[in-house]
C-alpha cells in the first residue's frame, strides 16, 4: 500500500472521529443551525489541510530516504571500482549481505510465529533493496505522487 494511502487511512479515520466529537461539543454550545454548519465546515477544512500537510511531510521523508539510499549505492560503486581500495573493503559488504540473507533464510525456516517470519522477510527485503535498488518501488511511488498531485489540483 503506498505511503500516501497509509497516511490517509490513519488520519482520515481519526480525523473523522475528531470532527464528530468536536461537532457534538459545538452542538451543545451554539445556538443557530447556521453557526453549527459553519463550524463543522471549518473543522473539515482544517482537518483536510492537516492531512495534506502530513502527506507532504511523508513525501519529503521518502525523498530524503531515497537520496540517502542513492548516496550509499554510489559509495559502494566507488569502492568496488577503485583500484586503490583494499580487496577486503570491496568484499566485506557483499559478504555481510550474503550472511544476512542466508541466516535470514535459516531463521525464517525455524520461526514459529508469523510475526517472526514477517520481521525476517523485512530484513531480507531491506538488504536486497539496498543492493538491487528500488526502481520498481520508485516508479510506483512516482505514479502515486502524480495521482495525488492531479487530485489536489482539481
Amino acid at each position: 500500500m503506498p505511503i500516501g494511502n497509509v497516511i490517509k487511512n490513519i488520519f482520515s479515520g481519526g480525523a473523522s472521529k475528531l470532527v464528530e466529537t468536536v461537532s457534538n461539543v459545538v452542538d451543545e454550545f451554539t445556538i443557530s443551525k447556521e453557526e453549527k454548519e459553519a463550524i463543522k465546515i471549518k473543522l473539515i477544512e482544517e482537518t483536510n489541510k492537516h492531512i495534506q500537510l502530513m502527506e507532504q511531510e511523508a513525501t519529503k521523508q521518502m525523498d530524503i530516504q531515497a537520496k540517502e539510499n542513492e548516496s550509499a549505492r554510489q559509495r559502494e560503486i566507488q569502492i568496488a571500482s577503485s583500484d586503490k581500495v583494499p580487496y577486503i573493503n570491496k568484499i566485506i559488504t557483499p559478504v555481510l549481505a550474503l550472511i544476512v540473507i542466508i541466516g535470514g533464510g535459516y531463521i525464517y525456516k525455524t520461526a514459529h510465529t508469523s510475526e517472526e517470519r514477517t520481521i525476517v522477510i523485512s530484513v531480507i527485503m531491506l538488504v536486497l533493496g539496498y543492493y538491487f535498488g528500488s526502481s520498481i518501488g520508485s516508479h510506483n511511488k512516482q505514479i502515486q505522487l502524480n495521482k495525488h498531485a492531479d487530485l489536489n489540483s482539481k
